[in-house]
């Protein structure tokens, strides 16, 4: 019986880990109207959070995608407003896929936590989610030393300050 209950626990496991690692259809999401963008609310979630469950492959064809989808739909979204912050992307060195992983990022932070109204919380929070995804060797992130400072920041619950 405990052999039954554990291959239960670790199929349910592995389909679990399994659809976090694959892409939602976004190809036939059309995002030309406000009603649109707001359908796509729930996709757009997904999709961030695909990201955040894939390693860091900057050529991937599904990563691509996903990330040129969150851009988009952050840009017709009317429900959510994003603040970029200048002095957090700094931080990337100009590497277009972090910045895109920012943006990600900030799409779980904002829809996972919809009554978090203050812009630098919801930035700072962002953030955290980065350095988390980063830090964890599997990504294979390329870490400048001014991100590697950052990641032990985190670690130390010292970001603001090192900010």
């Amino acid at each position: 019986m405990k052999k039954i209950t554990v291959m239960l626990l670790l199929s349910i496991a592995t389909i679990s880990y399994t659809s976090a690692q694959t892409l939602p259809a976004i190809n036939e999401l059309k995002l030309n109207s406000d009603d649109a963008c707001v359908a796509a609310d729930k996709v757009a979630l997904q999709v961030a959070e695909y990201l955040f469950a894939t390693p860091f492959i900057t050529d991937d064809e599904d990563r691509l995608r996903a990330s040129a989808f969150i851009n988009r739909w952050m840009d017709c979204t009317p429900t959510y407003t994003f603040l970029i912050d200048e002095d957090i992307t700094a931080n990337f060195d100009d590497d277009p896929d972090l910045v895109n992983m920012y943006m990600a990022a900030l799409t779980v932070y904002t829809l996972q936590n919809p009554d978090v109204t203050d812009e630098d919380k919801i930035s700072i929070g962002a953030l955290k989610k980065v350095l988390d995804y980063a830090d964890k060797d599997a990504n294979m992130v390329l870490l400048t030393s001014r991100m590697q400072k950052l990641v032990e920041a985190n670690k130390k619950k010292q970001l603001e300050s090192a900010m």
